[in-house]
């Protein structure tokens, strides 16, 4: 049922769910990624045309210098959005849909360009930068409690295809999520759904 509730929001372009909200981007790559992981695993050709028609979207949103954000070819990027995109191309790739594997190159030069090379930490949008959190949630869930970009970037590397035994960048950025692993913490404000997601991924 959720499947073909998906399918019924998916537009002519291939975008999952309305584009009301600022953050519909998100929104797509989850769809897109829960309909590429659906025929992939199924083969059922009820899911393998909107699984590539998201997927088409996808690349339809990349900007040519590198990644992703907001919008479609917009300009703008941040490392979040373009982890979402990357996993998205992953699971088509894997479920044999037609991907442009040139696509990872981008995400992986992005990521290249907001890791700080000494430790490994990944920004948002600023080189070795903190977490993004909206204004009233900075006190509440401080963003050195985290590494949550750093972890995106880490997926993104390993599902672009770089070598989690050679690339130094890994390595680096593995290590500085050793040093923070999941602590439920009310006080400290360390809970992080997002960051313990795709931590637990990276790791993985």
């Amino acid at each position: 049922n959720g499947l073909k509730y998906l399918k019924n929001i998916q537009d002519g372009e291939g975008c999952f769910g309305p584009r009301t909200s600022p953050h519909y981007m998100y929104n797509h790559a989850c769809a897109a990624l829960a309909m590429a992981e659906a025929y992939g695993l199924t083969g059922s050709r009820l899911f393998k045309d909107p699984a590539q028609r998201g997927v088409n979207f996808v690349h339809q949103a990349q900007n040519p210098y590198p990644a992703w954000r907001y919008g479609i070819r917009d300009g703008d990027n941040d490392t979040s959005v373009t982890g979402w995109m990357t996993m998205v191309l992953k699971s088509g790739h894997m479920a044999e849909l037609d991907v442009d594997k040139g696509a990872f190159k981008g995400a992986i030069a992005w990521v290249d360009r907001m890791t700080e090379p000494e430790f490994g930490r990944v920004g948002y949008q600023n080189r070795g930068g903190q977490s993004s959190r909206t204004t009233d949630m900075m006190d509440r869930f401080p963003a050195d409690q985290t590494e949550s970009l750093t972890a995106v970037a880490l997926t993104t590397r390993v599902f672009a295809g770089q070598d989690p035994r050679k690339e130094e960048m890994i390595i680096k950025g593995a290590d500085l999520l050793v040093k923070k692993l999941p602590k439920w913490d009310t006080e400290a404000g360390t809970i992080d759904m997002y960051y313990w997601y795709y931590g637990t991924l990276a790791m993985f």
